[in-house]
């Protein structure tokens, strides 16, 4: 199957633009009426008819009855037909490669995890090949049902070649992705950055359609941008690197144990910090959770912080407040209504977002300080793979 570009970058067409506010509205409200369609999306009652009519016609959208009326005819309340197609998400992680097979209101059908693995891109790309077959047997859908395939990859992805540079130590996968996958199983397929993919996701399905530019924070890693709805990716679509290419040396600029412009790990640096003062003979439970602390983990520390545990509590505050002191700098520079912290390490909870609020009041100007909200990710370890697929579902909404 020769590429078609589908989920090529492109700027969306004014009828496209009507396509994707008018749909997403509609996927967002469940029922709604014309009326307040066109109050929502600011485009006049006349023009949102036409393109609902035509959604009709295509099976996209259905009538629902009537609402109750103030005055005058009833209103027609309308919602999408979430079966009309499916779409796939798939998630290249550092350590997982995970699919997940959603509706058109990103309601999951079908999952499937698997170890990423370390060899060769060849194992790579059969593993990301094997999750896709496994969320499509499960479902049990023919495949012409499935309107496309997004892959957010980890690292520096090359959307027009189809691949990925790692940046993290795991296996660079130098051969074409998105060619692989639609060779397979002749579904258009296309690759997006994780953190891009996870931070549309999060805008699409927990936030509010009025939320004007919201940042999220993929642990200390990346930064996906979402402005007006659009996601943000700069002149060349790598938009959103919180650092410098190589680490800085301790007589660089520093925040606490972190450099302020080096690269991060996604741990923040927790479990080597939990590490170093169990070595020097600071007391923690953790050190009764295993037999060699080499071995300690954000979850070991997450659990002992639950438990009170002062040195795990003061590990996730200073990581926190060292990326509140980052997210500060991005406060300034984007004034956003929206900070949402995610990639593993918002399941600290409350003593990391604490902090890092209380970093971002300290350092933000009080006129970006005072709006912003600092807020934990809500889609869980599905969050990559569930935002590749609300990245599909906005191409099928702009393309209907």
């Amino acid at each position: 199957m020769v590429s078609t570009g589908y989920g090529k970058e492109s700027t969306l067409s004014d009828h496209e633009r009507k396509n994707l506010a008018i749909l997403e509205v509609i996927r967002r409200g469940k029922t709604i009426s014309r009326t307040d369609i066109s109050r929502l999306t600011g485009l006049n009652i006349v023009t949102v008819s036409n393109y609902i009519n035509d959604y009709i016609t295509k099976g996209l959208i259905v009538e629902k009855g009537y609402d109750s009326s103030t005055g005058g005819r009833r209103p027609t309340i309308i919602e999408l037909n979430p079966t009309y197609t499916h779409v796939i998400g798939v998630e290249l992680g550092i350590n997982n490669i995970r699919a997940v097979l959603t509706d058109l209101e990103a309601n999951l059908i079908a999952s499937s995890r698997k170890d990423r693995p370390k060899d060769d891109a060849d194992s790579v790309i059969n593993a990301m090949l094997g999750a896709v077959d496994d969320v499509i047997k499960t479902s049990k859908l023919d495949r012409s049902k499935i309107k496309g395939i997004c892959v957010a990859a980890s690292g520096l992805v090359d959307k027009e070649a189809g691949t990925v540079h790692s940046t993290n130590g795991t296996t660079s996968v130098f051969l074409p992705i998105n060619l692989s996958l639609e060779r397979r199983f002749n579904i258009n397929t296309f690759l997006e950055n994780d953190a891009t993919a996870a931070a549309y996701g999060e805008w699409a399905l927990s936030l509010d359609f009025e939320t004007k530019v919201m940042l999220y924070m993929y642990s200390g890693v990346g930064c996906g941008i979402v402005i007006n709805g659009e996601v943000f990716r700069g002149a060349t679509g790598v938009a959103g690197e919180t650092s410098l290419k190589d680490h800085l040396e301790p007589t660089d600029l520093w925040i606490g144990k972190l450099s302020a412009l080096g690269p991060w790990a996604s741990h923040l640096g927790i479990p080597d910090e939990v590490r170093a003062r169990i070595k020097k003979g600071e007391e923690s439970k953790i050190s009764k959770m295993t037999g060699n602390i080499d071995e300690v983990n954000m979850d070991m520390v997450f659990k002992a912080a639950k438990e009170n545990d002062k040195l795990a509590i003061d590990a996730i505050e200073g990581a926190g407040y060292s990326l509140g002191v980052r997210i500060a700098f991005l406060v300034n520079l984007l004034n956003p209504d929206v900070v949402v912290i995610g990639g593993g390490v918002e399941q600290a909870g409350s003593i990391l977002l604490d902090s890092v609020r209380k970093a971002v009041k300290k350092w933000a100007f009080e006129e970006m300080a005072e709006v912003v909200k600092v807020i934990p990710a809500r889609l869980g370890d599905n969050a990559v793979a569930l935002g590749a697929a609300t990245l599909v579902i906005r191409n099928v909404f702009s393309k209907v």
